[in-house]
């Protein structure tokens, strides 16, 4: 196996949703409650659990044509045993898994953070209602109505890779004598195929009548010597006079921070969605190559193909 330098991949990505409710809390009574943490000064932002995330980038890989462990899976009451093939099913592998046994743990290689809105929740919720006559009874019968808690905003998440735990498995994650590990083209392919599944990101509930796209509409990417999530508190952005501006400070500042431990960089830019993009790619280029987002992408996955070669 071929050892490379570089530790690990820092993504930090900006997703917009313009109404919807992705990911649910719980009911009061008639009303479906959104996901909402509170901020310092009492206001609340929505956000997006990262165990969903995970779930829509695991059905995202999927449907790109890894199949999942799930079911081959053992239930038995509460426990679910997972098949613990890791160098078979991608999401063993990048996601992790837990023998209830205690036996077989694999910690996630693929660390993921919580979409969290930039922008307070203003309590919007949509009114829905199912009449009982559309099933054989007369208006005066009635029939329910309900609400669900919704909103519209800019979304920050951070994803980070473990690039030397990729297709690497050790004994105690295994049960198996001595470390496992996949074929250089494998492991550079899995990790492609997780950035392709970002780029296709959607999900969570409601989709029937609330759809959200969740692909990147701002994507940075990091190829480091060290694992660290370099964008995770980077991203702010205001809104002024109709329109979203990035702000750029403190995405140097982390930028500068590990400059010495940065291989490689990479933005990706939706045009038309900040009034500051010119700005963007000015400030942003002496660090990295600042692409349109598909761009962007692609060149992620090919630096991501050139970082194993095989013996």
């Amino acid at each position: 196996m071929n050892q490379i330098s570089s530790k690990a991949i820092a993504i930090g990505y900006l997703t917009k949703v313009s109404a919807a409710n992705v990911n649910a809390s719980h009911t009061e009574g008639n009303v479906v409650v959104a996901k909402k943490v509170t901020l310092p000064d009492g206001s609340t932002v929505p956000y997006i659990s990262g165990q969903a995330v995970r779930r829509m980038l695991r059905d995202r890989l999927e449907e790109l044509g890894y199949p999942l462990s799930e079911p081959f899976a053992q239930v038995s009451g509460q426990e679910v045993t997972p098949p613990v093939r890791p160098w078979e099913f991608v999401d063993e592998d990048l996601f992790g898994y837990l023998d209830p046994s205690g036996g077989r743990r694999r910690t996630s290689p693929v660390r993921v953070s919580a979409a969290v809105g930039l922008f307070p929740f203003y309590g919007d919720r949509d009114l829905g209602t199912r009449s009982f006559e559309r099933f054989g009874k007369t208006m005066a019968e009635g029939g329910n109505m309900f609400e669900t808690e919704l909103y519209a905003n800019l979304f920050k998440g951070t994803i980070l890779i473990e690039l030397d735990r990729v297709g690497v498995f050790q004994p105690l994650e295994t049960g198996e004598d001595g470390e496992k590990t996949l074929a250089n083209q494998e492991r550079s392919q899995r990790v492609q195929t997780l950035l392709e599944a970002l780029n296709v990101l959607w999900g969570g509930g409601r989709t029937a009548r609330m759809l959200a796209d969740l692909s990147p509409k701002f994507f940075a990417y990091a190829r480091l010597k060290v694992k660290h999530p370099v964008f995770l508190e980077a991203f702010r952005v205001h809104y002024e006079n109709g329109k979203h501006i990035l702000a750029l400070e403190p995405i140097i500042n982390a930028l500068e921070k590990f400059k010495p431990y940065g291989e490689k960089t990479i933005f990706g830019l939706e045009a038309g969605l900040f009034e500051n993009q010119e700005e963007i790619r000015t400030k942003l280029s002496p660090y990295g190559e600042v692409l349109n987002i598909h761009e962007a992408l692609n060149s992620a996955k090919e630096d991501v193909g050139g970082l194993w070669s095989e013996s």
